[in-house]
């Protein structure tokens, strides 16, 4: 297996940053997409195909843009800190590739609560955020019907 060495650098190097504690400094994540970058610009890519590839380094401008600055995650907002997440996220289902590691990706999105105009933070993994949003669009098409005393005075 030629690849070995690059996926044991993704699995060993990079793991942690997958699971970033908040006092955790960004420099850390930073060095290791820089390094991620540097073996996809070296050839160093394993089985992963352009496609994965363009979205691994769509990702890293993402987190290189919202931690630009700043040295720790407490300096992130919450919305910096979802998309940081999400980004990381994106890099670990695409260097692990197929359907199911992207339906087992965890991601977070914020959203209004109904009836408020405060929003909330919400986590899952995709499948569980594509299935809400499924189940959300087919209560919102199931047609209202009024039983018995609607309408009537």
């Amino acid at each position: 297996m030629k690849h070995m060495p690059f996926v044991l650098f993704v699995f060993f190097v990079l793991a942690p940053a997958f699971a970033a504690d908040p006092l955790e400094p960004l420099e850390k994540i930073r060095s290791q997409q820089n390094a991620l970058a540097a073996d996809l610009n070296a050839g160093k890519t394993g089985d992963l195909t352009p496609r994965q590839i363009g979205a691994i380094r769509r990702s890293q401008k993402e987190i290189f843009a919202t931690t630009e600055g700043k040295s720790s995650l407490d300096e992130l907002s919450i919305d910096e800190k979802v998309r940081l997440e999400n980004a990381l996220e994106r890099i670990n289902a695409e260097v692990k590739g197929g359907r199911l590691a992207k339906d087992q990706q965890e991601v977070c999105w914020r959203e209004r609560m109904s009836g408020s105009q405060m929003k909330s933070t919400r986590c899952g993994t995709e499948a569980e955020r594509r299935q809400a949003r499924e189940g959300a669009r087919d209560f919102l098409e199931k047609p209202k019907v009024c039983a018995g005393s609607c309408g009537s005075l």
